[in-house]
């Protein structure tokens, strides 16, 4: 299919996923330093690999949420002198005036790197040892509370130590396996840890396979799980669910992220696949409902709304801002620069998050590349349109669907109807408003 310049995406700043199409930040850990919030994670470049030889350092203000930066290259592989692999997931810990940011990497080297600013860049890269011998993992977290430095790292079986004043290096002492393990039995540990507090407690955010039947391991790691301890070095004691991403693309593998109180209010960083694939995963947040007196945190589950309140009609630009995608139904480049939902058949579709309408009359315009002839429903709370026509066009078509709706809030859903699964049909962009006639 052919670009054309008018089928260019609209995406509205703050609803998920909140950064632009074409960066991907997976693996999230977000900080607060100063007045803004910081985002560090691994960045996707190819369908078909994890990460890349590049990290970006993604920001905005405490009071606006909505209105990321991307302050471009932090740290790339070629500053290390002992590998010149892909650099996996990094956290950042804000330590006697300077930021510091550790790292893995596809080998399974880990390090720490450090800069004056929060965004970087990085330099000065240095491994991180145990005993004098270089320690190999995923996944480096870093909590400093009460005057040490907690380090975890790990897949399948969880370490952790404390790092001394060198923060390259970890105390022997301290160190110890299987703080959480996917195991039987056991907390279905698979990667990703992140040590947070929790009011007094110790937080473990992890992504997880935990399955409910015995032996509690062997799904897919779709979902970010907590667990608890009175101590850094546990025992923890698995609670429950924050996020699951299953649901926002069909082949999505895994999940990383972490949670973070932003003046009164708690929210989860996570993210999720694209492109049918493991890869070129998306930065997603929710906000989260958590009772700190008594560690519990309620699963939140994924909204088009990320850090907007409230959804109106006029926000609903791109389909890729939806939250839940169905029938094999998923996102993809098609062009340069050209984001679309590609539905290769009858039952694949895509919704939205519960949207504020007024009563009245409304008009849903979805500009549309199709092979051949397809029909669409689109549904609107619990109503219904007849199947609607998008007549074959492969350079870029454009049709108007008429929806009345009631004074409330109501999901909107869109799916495909028509058994042609020899015609491409992709979804690039909506425009949902209020009718004037």
């Amino acid at each position: 299919m052919k670009q054309q310049n008018d089928m260019a995406n609209i995406q509205t700043p703050g609803l998920n996923p909140f950064l632009p199409f074409d960066l991907y930040i997976p693996d999230g850990e977000p900080k607060v330093f100063g007045n803004r919030v910081y985002l560090y994670g691994s960045l996707d470049k190819e369908n078909g690999s994890y990460c890349s030889r590049e990290y970006h350092v993604v920001s905005a203000p405490v009071d606006d949420l909505t209105d990321w930066t991307d302050h471009g290259v932090s740290f790339s592989s070629d500053l290390v002198p002992w590998s010149n692999a892909a650099l996996y997931a990094p956290d950042v810990l804000f330590h006697g005036g300077r930021y510091y940011l550790f790292f893995c990497m596809a080998d399974g080297s880990e390090g720490v790197a450090q800069s004056d600013f929060p965004q970087g860049p990085f330099v000065q890269p240095r491994r991180i040892t145990l005993a004098g011998e270089p320690i190999t993992g995923i996944d480096p977290s870093v909590l400093e509370d009460d005057g040490h430095i907690y380090y975890t790292w790990g897949q399948f079986s969880l370490q952790m130590g404390e790092l001394a004043d060198d923060l390259c290096s970890l105390k022997p002492e301290t160190v110890r396996s299987d703080a959480l393990s996917n195991a039987d039995g056991r907390e279905g540990f698979h990667e990703g840890s992140s040590l947070r507090k929790l009011g007094k407690r110790y937080c473990m955010i992890y992504a997880s396979e935990y399955a409910a039947a015995f032996p509690h391991h062997g799904a897919r790691p779709t979902k970010l799980d907590y667990a608890l301890s009175e101590s850094p070095f546990g025992p923890y004691v698995r609670r429950g669910t924050v996020i699951d991403n299953e649901g926002c693309d069909p082949s999505t593998w895994n999940n990383h992220g972490s949670v973070l109180k932003i003046g009164s209010e708690w929210y989860v960083f996570y993210h999720a696949s694209s492109a049918n694939g493991a890869y070129l995963r998306r930065a997603r947040a929710e906000k989260l409902q958590v009772d700190e007196e008594n560690g519990v945190i309620a699963q939140a589950k994924p909204t088009t709304n990320g850090f907007v309140p409230i959804l109106l009609p006029e926000m609903i630009t791109s389909p890729l801002h939806a939250c839940r995608f169905f029938g094999f139904a998923y996102t993809q480049e098609i062009s340069n620069g050209v984001f679309a939902a590609l539905l290769p058949g009858a039952g694949a579709g895509f919704s939205f998050s519960p949207i504020r309408f007024e009563t009245g009359n409304y008009s849903l315009t979805v500009h549309y590349r199709a092979s051949k002839d397809v029909r669409v429903r689109v549904q609107l709370g619990t109503q219904s349109t007849e199947p609607q026509l998008l007549p074959a066009n492969e350079t870029g078509g454009c049709v108007t669907i008429p929806l009345t709706a009631a004074a409330g809030v109501f999901p909107l859903s869109f799916e495909r109807t028509d058994a042609a699964e020899d015609a491409a049909c992709a979804i690039v962009r909506l425009n949902l408003r209020e009718s004037t006639h």
